[in-house]
């Protein structure tokens, strides 16, 4: 074979290997969404299950077992039915120690899809699903630990008028809610998206999906 025929064979060859990794990308890409719709409702079931457990986490870990921004400790979140929590200042008349509420569940249902994302991923082995799917738990739940904050800190510096005036200046006001705003909306839902694309985002890819 001449060097230009040789020349000519390895140029038609690259299409097809384009092609090929296109279509295994495509088969990849499905079989994540595909797997995917199967976990959400194992997933969402055990959510379910956990979550009575995992909001008095939250309030334990979030504040009341580790304040991280007063001394002393004056605030304390309590149950208020199964899914909220009452913020009460205990420095406060016993007539206005309840100053707000927030739904935590509402803190941590993305997690369902982050369980679902983690177990769909195609050709990992499960020992590997379930470890990085535990970091991308533990580094969730480090997030909400910190939404729990912001959520305390935006009541107080916001929603108590004359009292939020006095303790709290406009920027502390203003850095405050923009940060609740901003990590209770974006942040939160765009979360199991962007753990899950630190760890798989290159499979997702044409080229990590066909040697996938």
């Amino acid at each position: 074979m001449t060097a230009k025929a040789a020349k000519g064979a390895k140029g038609a060859a690259r299409p097809a290997e384009a092609a090929g990794g296109t279509r295994a990308g495509r088969r990849w890409t499905w079989r994540l969404v595909r797997n995917t719709v199967l976990w959400l409702l194992p997933a969402a079931a055990l959510w379910a299950v956990l979550t009575p457990r995992y909001n008095w986490f939250l309030r334990s870990v979030g504040y009341n077992d580790a304040p991280p921004t007063e001394s002393p400790n004056v605030t304390r979140l309590d149950p208020r039915e199964d899914h909220y929590a009452m913020i009460a200042r205990l420095d406060f008349p016993p007539a206005r120690e309840s100053v707000g509420s927030f739904r935590v569940t509402d803190l941590h249902f993305p997690v369902i899809l982050l369980v679902a994302l983690f177990l769909a991923v195609p050709d990992v082995p499960w020992r590997e699903r379930l470890a990085n799917l535990g970091l991308a738990l533990l580094a969730t739940a480090i997030f909400q630990v910190v939404l729990v904050l912001f959520w305390v800190k935006f009541t107080y510096a916001t929603q108590l008028g004359a009292w939020s005036a006095e303790h709290y200046g406009p920027f502390a006001q203003n850095a405050w809610g923009l940060g609740k705003h901003v990590l209770d909306l974006p942040v939160k839902l765009a979360l199991p998206l962007l753990l899950w694309a630190g760890f798989y985002l290159d499979r997702l890819l044409p080229q990590g999906a066909a040697e996938a």
